[in-house]
């Protein structure tokens, strides 16, 4: 199921949705909303399953949500209406717009919560049946766009094209500015917390931060591990040349976390770029930067890309580390790590190099590979801090140490699940076909969007699916135009341009081949 929570205060928001374990109500998806507008959109763009709203927000009030949806979309989503004023005529109109439950913020507790999602969840299932109504592959959208912005990043595109049809299919066209800035974002004050407890909050303190910086420029945030999170800002011209502007922006992210959560973030601001393309060269003056931050200077700011020299740069193991990962090439990510070690021990290099190298391979090991941190949390299961125990290494070579450990596990991991891992890889892809079918779908761009060489694609297909690459996308084609013809709505050659056919003629023939029909 997917929840949408809606209210126009930050501090609520935040906390509702760290309320809870959402997957653990069968809820994979967390929407959230500011105002009532908002909410409808999202509404109509997602069909929730269920929504959480405040009765007094601006733009459109939680009742005249309700009803406006109940008009357009009928019985889902179920309403779970919160309120700071315990009126009755509150709740007796709110239940005649179909409102499950009624709210009080001030009593608001994890269990009152919980027994009221129970209680809706409940009912979405009377009012479905068995039927789930999540759209094939929508929860994925945001893993993907994480792992677009990690290989970013780290510079980790083979060809621009590979980078502009993953933009275009991710919707990022829109993400356009004068220039662009990376952020590296460190939350500290966590030491003593579960690890689990550390994820919830870092994620809470990233929604907070990224709150606090829209209000003064765009931007994007990617979560990284139980730590760490970047932000991508989107920046004109005057304040990519404000170097007080961006620190104070940051600064006043960091003084918000602190006032919610009372931990510290850390944010390392790297210079700005011409375009978003480049990005991985304001990543690696950040991370450089990222040293020079404490909880006594929270926000650095870098100066003319003076803090760029000597950042350990992976992008030299581009191609090999990319393929390694996706893959699960696992004598290929020994060969390319164990050179990567080497390179750092002939130096012999700075601790903040060889920290850098580890917390990147660290990313891109959780956001490459499938069920990326759980993984990793497996491979250092033996460790109490786990994974972060990389963070209290003080010399090079105990953070070389960690990477071959990192490697070696990994190694002996992916071995197992790689079968697994290259059926699922197909099902992503048929599923990507289905999606887009009224695209020219070629071999060279899906490929491209999931970041593999054509020919590794033709063999995952030829190996692990019921059918070859363009016999799918012609099936699912066909299957759509089934149904547009019995429609009756369109014509033959309506029908052939919608699916992307040059001509109704190549259309009628595919379609004869395939059905045996004209």
């Amino acid at each position: 199921m997917k929840l949408l929570i809606a209210d126009d205060e930050s501090l609520v928001l935040i906390g509702m949705q760290s309320m809870l374990r959402w997957e653990d109500y069968g809820i994979e998806q967390c929407l959230t909303a500011r105002n009532g507008r908002q909410a409808l959109e999202l509404i109509e763009q997602h069909r929730p399953d269920i929504a959480i709203t405040d009765i007094k927000m601006p733009l459109m009030s939680g009742l005249e949500l309700a009803q406006a949806s109940r008009e357009r979309f009928g019985s889902l989503p179920v309403f779970i209406m919160l309120t700071s004023y315990e009126e009755f005529s509150f709740v007796k109109e709110a239940m005649h717009y179909g409102a499950l439950e009624y709210l009080i913020k001030l009593e608001l507790t994890p269990q009152s919560l919980a027994a009221s999602v129970e209680r809706a969840a409940a009912r979405v299932r009377e009012l479905c049946g068995a039927e789930r109504r999540v759209a094939p592959g929508e929860g994925a959208l945001q893993n993907y766009r994480d792992k677009f912005f990690v290989r970013l990043y780290n510079d980790l595109f083979e060809s621009n094209e590979q980078y502009l049809r993953q933009k275009a299919d991710l919707g990022l066209d829109d993400f356009a500015a004068d220039a662009y800035a990376a952020v590296v974002c460190t939350v500290t004050g966590m030491r003593d917390m579960p690890a689990e407890k550390q994820a919830t909050l870092c994620a809470s303190c990233m929604r907070i931060a990224q709150d606090t910086v829209e209000k003064f420029v765009p931007c994007c945030a990617t979560g990284l591990d139980t730590r760490h999170f970047n932000l991508a800002l989107c920046l004109t011209n005057a304040q990519a040349d404000d170097a007080a502007f961006l620190t104070g922006v940051l600064g006043k992210a960091a003084e918000n976390v602190y006032k919610f959560f009372s931990v510290h973030l850390l944010c390392a601001i790297g210079d700005p770029v011409p375009n978003l393309r480049t990005l991985s060269g304001s990543a690696r003056c950040a991370r450089q930067l990222s040293a020079l931050t404490s909880e006594i200077q929270p926000v650095v700011a870098g100066s003319d890309g003076a803090a760029v020299s000597g950042v350990f740069d992976l992008a030299c193991y581009r191609s090999e580390l990319t393929r390694a990962f996706e893959e699960m090439d696992t004598e290929l990510l020994a060969r390319t790590i164990s050179a990567i070690v080497a390179q750092l021990r002939s130096g012999p290099a700075e601790l903040v190099q060889a920290m850098d190298a580890a917390c990147s391979l660290l990313f891109m090991a959780i956001n490459l590979i499938p069920d990326g941190e759980a993984t990793v949390e497996a491979v250092f299961g033996d460790e109490p801090d786990g994974y972060r125990v990389l963070y209290r290494q003080t010399i090079t070579e105990n953070c070389c140490l960690w990477i071959e450990h990192l490697c070696h596990g990994l190694c002996d991991m992916l071995n197992t699940q790689r079968k697994n891992y290259k059926n699922r890889v197909v099902r992503n892809v048929e599923l990507y076909i289905k999606q887009n079918v009224g695209k020219r779908l070629t071999l060279n761009g899906v490929a491209a969007a999931f970041n593999f060489s054509p020919s590794y694609l033709s063999q995952l297909f030829a190996k692990y699916a019921q059918r070859g690459f363009v016999e799918t996308i012609t099936k699912e084609k066909v299957e759509a135009a089934k149904g547009m013809l019995a429609e009756g709505k369109m014509k033959i050659y309506e029908i052939a341009e919608k699916l992307g056919y040059e001509s109704a003629f190549y259309f009628s023939k595919v379609f004869k081949k395939e059905t045996g029909l004209s």
